[in-house]
């Protein structure tokens, strides 16, 4: 199951673009904020974000 943090992590990524800012944005490191995004992907057996050079979409 899903937890809110990891929620609030994929919401702010989605919402800036970018996991550093989203790391920023929550008071948290990268690293922090990449781990709860993988954890989720790995729960949902989905991509959820394409990461790309600039940014993800």
């Amino acid at each position: 199951m899903a937890s809110l943090r990891a929620l609030e992590c994929l919401v702010a990524v989605a919402g800036t673009g970018s996991i550093t800012q989203a790391a920023q944005l929550l008071h948290s490191s990268q690293p922090a904020v990449s781990h709860q995004l993988a954890t989720l992907e790995r729960e949902t057996v989905t991509a959820l974000l394409r990461r790309e050079p600039g940014g993800v979409n």
